[in-house]
């Protein structure tokens, strides 16, 4: 035993109580006489997002005829948390002792996720092992006899001893800890389709709801879009850990707080917002004698849920608990139905909610759920005095202009007229010639036309609500169409700009570019694509064409070079090689289209190691069978080159492979690469899990540089595979892992983004 382990406890410290977030028995569901399957969820305020996702991914799971507790340790009294990486770190050698040392109990860390029901987890056979975890020291998992391991992990010394001490302690008792079943306890990228049933983020810097900005300069995780999907639909639902039905334990004494505080004076603009003869319904100390002659009601917190007014003004929120504030601010938008009024002093709030940019987001999001509302939010000092605030309109304009900027790459325009198509109003395409000055880097051309040769239809005002542009030279136009509107038009910018990203009010980006997360930055697994649309005729003249050719077809789309990548004549005769000995196998027939980056010398080795028995497709002559491929292939083999054709075939939902394309970097590039490498920007090397290493301080001050567009990353179409989940050959074709209907929710995120621009708010001095 280690000699802190030996040294004298003190008494005893009193066990916190901790009451549980229950989910019942569903109605009309028939009861299972076994025990409730208990979780103990090590959480705290900065983790508020994860939290919620994870009781979310456990409600979707869970069996509707047995009960579950989950109790939330965060804030425990008594624990010096200073020492540790997480804010729970020793909660988990705690349970038994908050469990009453007795029965079974899961351990969970909060950034992780149910993909099947964890009451299969509890009733594992335990044996006579005191634990169940992936390793004896890896314990964000852990199935515990809570009777058992009493006898060496305690309250009193999940306090004083490090973590490192209290696994020691149950090392030296053999057959203490037994090994968990791989299945519920995946780390990043041992996520396995079908087969993980709790997938665990690790990677601090790469957790996608971004808990602690000021610690970490984040990027994209592999499979956050399966945790950002979770969160969507949690969205549309409504969910809340906390409800008006079922608030926190401790709400109702926040509410009897609120109501003796003294009143504010609400300002008289506020009538505007109430409209003529508006009703308006007041929570919490609001004095609403400026508001004469509207029909003015003071309600108590606990009667929101059933009030309705045209303005529902709410003061000082931030005295309730933070896990309330969700359904609170929610509760206000559905009983308002003209607008919401908020004041509030967020220094005097719990964390997460003790910052403005917090109260601005949930507000945006409430409105995001209950539109036709308009909302404002006056930021309190700790006095109560008013500093600021921020407005916003119930709607943008009723029919917004839309500008698309089509630059030279087919690609880029696609994603354009995709978002321009997913926000649902009329676009007008400009077509922009470019000169070679247009090279030249976003932070040197700012906001100008310089390398502008001319655009079809020209650029004349009046100047669009948005536009919307692709890659870094349409991104200096943008930036002057802004500029030429005094700052009215908002612009969105897809990809990269090299460019500040400051520049833009949203930039869409993909894997494929490394640009880290930043508020007017979002990340899209791939990039934005619509279905192949082919009709009927086109459809039947193709198939007629290759009728003769056994199935299954083999759709082979090839790319080209673009740096770092270049498919050169060996290359495309491996590719056909690759094809052919997959279509061998299958009994079925090659059908391959090349693209305009496929150099001459690459087409002709690719016909002629496919044979005479495939389709061969050269582009630019004659009718080009691509969309037929998507279409009607299948399995498809897509070259690694091109974000936009991996996003389309998976997109169709086919089984797909990737033929990844050599890496050709001149001296610069290689030299560049091995500086980032040597300096542990990019390929970092593994932790002892299989894991990323977290961020260090150089990789988030090489970040700053990317944001400030001084220095952009090596293009790695890699990244988006790795996002989409796509195989590499000789790997069998396989679906994508982000099928159609998600990525389709990808970018309806993105389109909802470019609409928030136009009606987003705007400060009040």
């Amino acid at each position: 035993m280690s000699p802190a382990a030996a040294q004298p406890a003190a008494a005893a410290p009193p066990v916190p109580h901790l009451e549980p977030v229950r989910f019942d028995v569903l109605p009309g569901a028939v009861a299972i006489d076994r025990p409730p399957v208990r979780i103990f969820l090590g959480t705290e305020p900065a983790q508020h997002r994860a939290e919620r996702v994870f009781f979310y991914s456990l409600m979707k799971v869970r069996h509707p005829g047995r009960v579950y507790e989950v109790y939330r340790m965060t804030r425990l009294p008594g624990f010096a948390q200073g020492r540790w990486r997480t804010g729970f770190t020793n909660f988990r050698f705690a349970i038994p002792d908050l469990a009453d040392r007795q029965g079974r109990a899961i351990y969970n860390d909060v950034d992780e996720i149910y993909l099947a029901d964890p009451a299969e987890l509890f009733d594992l056979p335990l044996g006579e092992a005191g634990y169940l975890a992936i390793t004896p020291a890896d314990t964000a998992v852990m199935l515990i006899d809570c009777a058992r391991m009493a006898e060496v992990w305690t309250l009193e010394r999940a306090q004083r001893l490090d973590k490192k001490t209290l696994l020691q302690l149950a090392a030296e008792k053999p057959g203490l800890w037994a090994p968990l079943p791989a299945k519920w306890h995946a780390r990043d990228m041992e996520y396995r389709p079908g087969f993980t049933a709790c997938l665990h983020y690790t990677a601090l810097n790469l957790q996608p709801w971004h808990p602690t900005p000021e610690q970490y300069s984040y990027h994209p995780h592999p499979l956050g879009e399966l945790w950002r999907d979770l969160e969507r639909e949690a969205d549309a639902a409504g969910y809340e850990i906390f409800t008006a039905a079922a608030p926190s334990p401790a709400f109702r004494d926040a509410a009897a707080r609120l109501a003796a505080l003294a009143p504010l004076q609400a300002p008289a603009e506020l009538a505007a917002l109430a409209g003529p003869d508006g009703r308006v319904a007041c929570l919490g100390p609001l004095d609403t004698a400026a508001l004469a002659g509207l029909d003015a009601t003071a309600l108590p917190l606990d009667a929101l849920p059933g009030a309705k007014a045209e303005l529902i003004a709410a003061a000082r929120l931030e005295l309730c608990p933070a896990e309330d504030l969700p359904w609170l601010l929610d509760a206000l938008f559905a009983a308002a139905t003209r607008a919401v009024y908020v004041a509030v002093a967020p220094t005097l709030a719990e964390a997460p909610a003790d910052t403005e940019q917090w109260w601005r987001q949930r507000l945006r999001a409430a409105a995001r759920r209950h539109p036709g509302r308009a909302w404002r939010l006056d930021l309190l000092d700790a006095a109560g005095r008013r500093t600021h605030g921020w407005q916003a309109p119930a709607a943008g304009p009723a029919a917004p202009t839309v500008w698309c900027l089509h630059g030279k790459h087919a690609g880029d325009n696609a994603q354009i007229d995709a978002l321009a198509a997913a926000l649902g109003c009329p676009a007008q395409v400009h077509r922009l010639r470019f000169t070679a000055l247009s090279r030249l880097p976003g932070w040197l051309k700012g906001a100008t036309r310089l390398g502008l040769a001319g655009a079809e239809p020209p650029l004349l005002p009046p100047w669009p609500d948005l536009v919307i542009a692709a890659g870094r030279r349409s991104a200096s136009v943008a930036r002057w169409i802004v500029r030429q509107s005094g700052g009215r038009t908002r612009s969105v910018l897809l990809g990269r700009p090299r460019a500040p990203l400051k520049a833009f009010d949203l930039v869409i980006t993909t894997p494929q570019y490394g640009l880290p997360v930043r508020g007017n930055v979002l990340h899209l697994p791939a990039p934005p694509v619509r279905p192949a649309a082919v009709d009927d005729a086109e459809l039947t003249r193709w198939q007629d064409q290759w009728a003769a050719l056994p199935r299954p077809w083999i759709g082979v789309l090839v790319g080209g070079d673009r740096a770092p990548y270049r498919l050169d004549a060996a290359a495309a005769r491996r590719l056909a090689q690759a094809a052919q000995a997959l279509a061998a196998q299958r009994g079925g027939s090659v059908l391959a289209t090349t693209g305009p980056r496929t150099s001459a010398a690459a087409a002709v080795a690719l016909e002629g190691a496919l044979g005479q028995s495939a389709f061969c497709h050269r582009y630019g002559s004659g009718d080009n069978p691509y969309r037929a491929l998507l279409a009607l292939a299948d399995a498809l083999i897509v070259t690694g080159d091109s974000a936009s054709m991996l996003a389309e075939a998976a997109a169709s939902g086919k089984p797909v492979a990737v033929f990844p394309p050599p890496l050709h970097r001149t001296p610069g590039q290689r030299l560049l690469r091995w500086i980032e490498k040597r300096l542990g920007l990019i390929e970092r090397a593994a932790g002892s899990r299989g894991t990323a290493r977290q961020q260090n301080r150089l990789g988030r001050l090489y970040d700053r540089l990317l944001v400030a567009g001084l220095v952009s990353r090596e293009r790695d179409v890699a990244a988006v595979q790795r996002s989409l989940g796509l195989p590499s050959l000789p790997a069998e074709p396989a679906p994508a892992l982000l099928g159609p209907d998600l990525l389709a929710r990808a970018l309806g995120d993105a389109a909802t983004r470019a609409r928030e621009l136009l009606c987003a708010e705007q400060p009040i001095p």
